[in-house]
């Protein structure tokens, strides 16, 4: 119970879905954890639940895309705490409403790329910054960014994010290159469909039952299967490794593209 014993560790979008839960493992490893989200009530909700289960947690308002409110986070979280152990920037853009308009590639529309591209990417390239300079003072650190499958191959939809992650996974493995000799690790996570408040909101039964088609687990992933992946990373377990794109998919991208047909033959469908 103590993988992250006196880690000071920041988790941006903690208010809900795998922020919420890696906050919670966090500290449940014995990690302080600053649980920031852009929504004050539900940062500050995480922040209670970890308290009442005798964890050490601050909750803080961030809007991830604003230079100056990362600044603050950052800074204040050296002041209170006087390191910064681990930065998981896990924050998402979400707009139901600008993500079924990006599905058309016919009618891409920049403003839509711009505001994934604000949060996806420049949130987790500017904390990662800012952080920085407090973590080589020490010469050790995790900065942990939560990617996408999205961002390893075309799709026919959702322009705008997968390019986002994918263009996050360039910088996730930049830093690692460019830190890395320095203690500064620096890596991704990629996650297939996962069982969180937002996938649930826009999902069917139908789009499940296409999911598990592709899975190869017999269940889809909740948002605790990836926390489980950031704890690794936050630890010192992982010491030795660096520039990493993770994927934690339900075994999603261990195939061949054609496996469907193939298990539709050995069916004689």
């Amino acid at each position: 119970m103590d993988r992250l014993r006196d880690k000071i560790c920041i988790v941006t979008g903690a208010g809900s879905g795998i922020g919420r839960a890696s906050a919670r493992l966090f500290a449940a490893e014995g990690a302080t954890v600053i649980a920031a989200d852009i929504r004050s009530e539900t940062a500050e909700t995480v922040a209670h639940e970890i308290e009442a289960t005798g964890g050490r947690a601050l909750a803080m308002t961030v809007d991830v895309g604003e230079e100056d409110q990362l600044a603050r986070m950052i800074g204040d979280t050296v002041a209170a705490f006087g390191r910064i152990d681990v930065l998981f920037n896990n924050a998402l853009f979400v707009d139901f409403d600008m993500a079924a308009r990006d599905a058309d590639f016919l009618a891409f529309d920049p403003a839509i790329f711009h505001a994934n591209l604000r949060v996806n990417v420049l949130g987790a390239v500017l904390a990662a910054k800012l952080a920085l300079p407090h973590m080589l003072e020490r010469g050790r650190g995790s900065i942990i960014a939560t990617s996408s499958g999205s961002s390893m191959g075309g799709d026919i939809t959702a322009y705008s994010y997968g390019s986002s992650k994918a263009a996050l996974n360039w910088f996730v493995q930049a830093i690692a290159a460019t830190y890395g000799k320095r203690g500064i690790r620096s890596n991704a996570i990629l996650p297939g469909p996962v069982q969180t408040p937002a996938k649930l909101r826009w999902t069917t039964a139908k789009m499940d039952a296409a999911f598990m088609e592709v899975l190869n687990t017999p269940f889809i992933g909740e948002p605790e299967d990836i926390a489980a992946m950031a704890l690794f990373l936050a630890s010192d377990e992982s010491r030795y490794v660096n520039g990493m794109l993770y994927p934690v998919d339900g075994g999603q991208s261990c195939t061949v593209p054609f496996i469907s047909v193939t298990r539709a033959l050995q069916a004689g469908d």
